[in-house]
């Protein structure tokens, strides 16, 4: 009888979470980007794109697609083998591609680019058709080019791949001097480290900066200025969180979800005076630590009212608050609505 209680017991823990993962999922992230790769695709290429996603998607060192969300899309059972010999196969059907900020078409090695699904490419076509960003990763801006999705914009291509693109298309005009290139709805970032650089640059159009320090941090980016062969001349987009005591504080105060810390703290830990710290955060972030705290105590909340059915009170308790009025007149002013409110039209 202890046995099949405990067994209903681990059911309904399950059903619970299974049910909170879903809230997650449907809950519209920040950012979204579709994923279409071409076969013998470089396996850096696609890390490049998911794993500043991954870690900007989250609180603290958790990864679960809240923030930002992303997909590779194919056809059911289609495999893509990467370069390196591995497979990689989709997890989504060709979604709706306005469900998308972002489609980015990783391009494999040039002797394969016509081996890729021919729905992938029409895929790409809809995608620009219907306004949404699409981008050409590595040998990707070839088959931009290929499709006529590059005309009046310029290139980056990586000078590996000079030759070949200025013969393949001798009136496109290229860079090999550029990390990437963001023009009027198409964006081309020759593959490698320059991936980082422009994710995090889109993470934090998307999802703020202090989303952009996270990624760099997590990712260990802190000399960012020495990893590129490129150009900086664009200005890599590292440089708006580039300093690494910022990095680290955005990462103390959102392991502790903005809990039982004070920029007082954090100054201490990262070895500066409160006043050089503030001015140094504020800097890099666009708010003083005291703001951010707060900020990320209301995303905490945020959260919580989206994806548990704890009383406003007991969020109120486990997010810092004095109690429910505080955290009220709070959320009010970010969000313009109580945590009721907010929570009954969610639901």
């Amino acid at each position: 009888m202890a046995a099949q209680n405990d067994a209903d017991y681990i059911h309904w823990l399950d059903s619970l979470w299974a049910e909170r993962l879903l809230a997650v999922r449907d809950r519209k992230p920040d950012i979204s980007v579709g994923i279409l790769l071409w076969p013998t695709f470089p396996m850096m290429s696609l890390t490049g794109v998911v794993e500043p996603l991954r870690h900007a998607a989250d609180f603290a060192d958790n990864s679960r697609p809240i923030h930002c969300r992303w997909s590779i899309m194919g056809k059911p059972g289609d495999e893509a083998v990467a370069s390196c010999g591995i497979g990689v196969q989709a997890d989504a059907p060709y979604i709706n591609p306005t469900d998308f900020d972002h489609v980015v078409a990783i391009g494999g090695l040039l002797p394969h680019l016509q081996a890729a699904p021919a729905s992938h490419r029409d895929y790409i076509r809809v995608a620009a058709s219907a306004g949404v960003s699409v981008i050409g990763a590595c040998t990707g801006s070839f088959v931009l080019a290929q499709e006529g999705l590059l005309v009046g914009r310029k290139a980056a291509i990586h000078p590996f791949h000079a030759e070949d693109f200025r013969v393949a298309f001798p009136r496109q005009p290229f860079s090999t001097r550029d990390d990437f290139l963001i023009e009027d709805g198409r964006i081309t970032v020759p593959g490698g480290v320059s991936i980082l650089s422009l994710m995090t640059e889109l993470i934090r159009n998307h999802c703020g900066p202090d989303r952009a320090a996270k990624a760099v941090y997590q990712l260990s980016l802190s000399n960012q200025k020495n990893m590129s062969t490129f150009d900086h001349e664009r200005a890599s987009s590292f440089r708006h969180v580039e300093d690494a005591r910022v990095q680290r504080a955005v990462v103390l105060i959102e392991g502790r979800k903005g809990r039982d810390v004070s920029p007082e703290q954090i100054a201490a830990t990262i070895g500066l005076s409160p006043r050089q710290f503030t001015r140094l955060f504020q800097t890099h972030i666009g708010m003083t630590p005291k703001h951010f705290i707060l900020e990320t105590r209301l995303r905490y909340v945020r959260f919580l009212l989206d994806n548990s059915v704890l009383p406003v009170t007991a969020i109120a308790h486990e997010t810092g608050f004095s109690d429910s009025a505080h955290l009220a007149t709070a959320f009010r002013k970010k969000y313009q609505s109580s945590p009721s409110e907010f929570r009954h039209r969610r639901g």
